[in-house]
This record gives structure tokens, sequence and C-alpha cells, in this order.
């Protein structure tokens, strides 16, 4: 784990205990909610599923608003207000029985993720630590919420076995409030320094957009064989057992990928470094169509949560390196506008895609294609991309 300095220890420690229990209650345990609001209601999952597409894209319309917010204000009033606000919106779905407020519910979920994820958090991040130290922090973060799932799944699971949807939906709302009330208490007022009044309004460069085609493209691929990774393999005739474990293993490869991003972008500089990632993305998708060779399937695997983990990272690296913290929650709320809502539509495209083909193998392929895709978008710029950036992320701090 990188030494944090005393003074930032606090802040960064709050932020990755904020994004865990975020991600946790709002995103990894929607699976097991959605099942049991089912049970316990008469739902299906059409219903269930749409309230949470809607969520999502709630988070990716409201995604540039929320960045210029948190440019403007600081974090301290709006990242606690969002975990307040997933608190009540999971009360709500504890409390409710009507389809309506159940979508509500969602709604408000929506606008809480937009304002405690990845994100906001990075935002809120870079306001109070720059160079080497802001760096560190990002991973000591993304390494700490990487394990949401881990946490999140069996504490889920336990506590509907325990108490059903209700005690699970409340305890999780006490969680949320918790880590809210600890954010407020640790995080500094204001904003980054520039009067909400005197902003002049945002317009992306061209950077910019390259950065995000690149990393739309990119999620598309990381959420498109996320989602059909298991069942690709059970189609393939693995035993389920072995079919969850390596799905897990996309996942557990994903915080050593975080973890060896730091020493590479000092050697490799970010850009070039985010081409080579997104190409390995690309080649794992492809490696994953030869499922009757196991050792090329483990290979794929371990390469897309290496790839994918390390893009967290490596996301942030490039917006920081070209926006100040001033204007860099405006610059981050554009690109995820576009990211997110790949990320709600990706789910309804593959499984309409499976409809059509009635396989996995055209999918991958085009997964492999959008890989590479994002891979050339950012070529040319990485052609002649300044290595001293290197230099200043091995020095600074």
């Amino acid at each position: 784990m990188p030494a944090l300095s005393a003074s930032t220890r606090p802040l960064v420690w709050t932020l990755a205990l904020l994004s865990t229990v975020s991600y946790g209650a709002l995103y990894y345990a929607q699976p097991l909610l959605a099942v049991a609001a089912e049970h316990a209601l008469g739902w299906s999952r059409v219903q269930t599923g749409l309230a949470f597409t809607l969520a999502l894209l709630v988070t990716a319309f409201i995604a540039p608003v929320v960045g210029r917010a948190l440019d403007a204000r600081g974090g301290r009033t709006l990242l606690s207000g969002g975990a307040f606000l997933g608190a009540l919106a999971l009360l709500t779905l504890a409390l409710t029985s009507s389809y309506p407020l159940f979508i509500t519910g969602w709604l408000l979920g929506g606008v809480a993720m937009s304002l405690t994820f990845y994100e906001a958090v990075f935002t809120v991040l870079g306001q109070q630590v720059q160079g080497a130290a802001r760096t560190r922090a990002t991973l000591t973060i993304t390494l700490i919420a990487g394990l949401a799932s881990t946490i999140f799944v069996p504490l889920t699971t336990a506590l509907l076995e325990g108490g059903g949807p209700r005690v699970a939906l409340v305890s999780l709302a006490a969680l949320l409030l918790g880590v809210g009330a600890l954010t407020w208490r640790v995080l500094p007022d204001g904003g980054a320094g520039t009067p909400r009044g005197e902003r002049p309004p945002f317009r992306p460069d061209a950077r910019l957009v390259r950065l995000t085609v690149a990393f739309t493209l990119a999620r598309v691929v990381t959420v498109g064989v996320g989602l059909q990774l298991a069942p690709l393999l059970l189609a393939a005739g693995y035993a389920p057992a072995l079919a969850a474990s390596l799905t897990g293993l996309a996942g557990l490869a994903a915080l050593p990928g975080r973890a060896l991003v730091v020493p590479l972008l000092a050697r490799l500089g970010p850009l070039p470094l985010t081409v080579f990632l997104l190409a390995q993305l690309a080649l794992s998708a492809l490696l994953l169509r030869c499922t009757g060779a196991r050792t090329m399937v483990v290979t794929g695997i371990i390469a897309f949560g290496l790839a994918s983990g390390a893009l967290t990272l490596a996301r942030a690296e490039l917006l920081a390196q070209h926006h100040t913290p001033q204007d860099f929650g405006a610059a981050n709320g554009w690109m995820a506008r576009l990211v997110n809502l790949a990320q709600a539509l990706t789910p309804l495209g593959v499984g309409l895609l499976f409809t059509w083909t009635g396989g996995y193998g055209g999918s991958l392929l085009l997964m492999t294609g959008l890989g590479g895709g994002a891979a050339l978008t950012l070529l040319g710029a990485a052609r002649g991309s300044a290595r001293p950036q290197a230099t200043t992320v091995k020095t600074r701090g």
C-alpha cells in the first residue's frame, strides 16, 4: 500500500470508505436486492432491471452538472449529501410496495451514485492533493474500493437471509448515513478557488474529446465482457464452480493491475500506457473466444482484469495531466456523461446481440474491435507524447 502523509491520510481514507460503501450498497448489492424485491413483491426481472437502468441513466446525464458544482463548491456538502441521499433511496425501497415509488427510490439512488462514485471522489481529491501524492492517494482509494463487491455481496446475502429485504435495505442505509457523517466531518469546506459566478463556460478541447471516445469504447468492452464471462464459460461446458472461480479471477486481477500503474506511469507516461492497456483489453476479448483452449481463456481473463483495473487510474491521471483542480470536475463530468451512458446501455446491447446471433462469438469480436478502436483513438496523440510527464510523476510531491 502506498505511503500517505499524515496530513492527507484522514482525507484519503474517508474518500476510500465513502467509495467502498457507496459502490457496495448502491451498485454491487443491486442484483441481490432486485431478486429479493421480485420474490417479495412479485415484480419481474424486467421491472427491477428497468429501475436500475434508469438510475444509471440519471448518473450519466447529471454528471456534468455534478462536476461543475464540485469545482465551485468543493466536496464536503455534495459528497456527504450524496451518501445521505443514497441512504434515503434505500429507505424508500425498504418502505415501498408501489412500483412507481420503487422507481423513485432508484432515481434517487442514481443521483447519489453521481455524488459518491469515482468521478466525484477523484475531483475532490484533486482539489486537495497534487502531484505524486495525488497519484498515490488515487491508487489507495481504488485498491480499497476495489474490495466493495468482495465485502458487500456476502454482506448483503447475509442480511437478506437473516432478516429479509427490509432489514437488508435499512442496514445498508445505516452504513451510508454513517459514512456520510464521517465525510462531512473530515472533508474541508469550499471549492477549488474560483467563485462560481466568475467561471467561464466549460468547452472540451480536442484532446478531451479523444479521451472521452476512447474511454467510452473501453467501458463498453469492460461491461460487455464482464456481463458475458460467466454465461460464456457455462455455455462452453465449464463446470459451474470453475466458471464462477474464473469469473472471480477477473475481479481479483484488477487489484494488481491498479498497483502496477504507478511504476508504469513513471516509465511510460500516462498516454502511452493507456494505449497499451486499451490494446490489452482488445486482445483479452479475442482470447476469450478460444474457449476450447483453457490456457488461453485464463490468460485472457487475467489480461482483462489487469487492464480494466489499471484503466481506472490511467483515466484519472490523464485528466489531471491537462486540467487544473479548478476545472477538473467539469472535464471529468463531461467525460463521465458519455462513459456512464455507455455503461447503462451496454447490457441491453449485448443482450440484443446474443438474441440475434444465438452465441457469444460475434459479441466478443465486437468487443475486440471496440477495444482496438479505443487504442487507435489515442495512438495518434501518444506519438510524440511528452515523456517529461513521466519524470514529473516521479519527482513531484
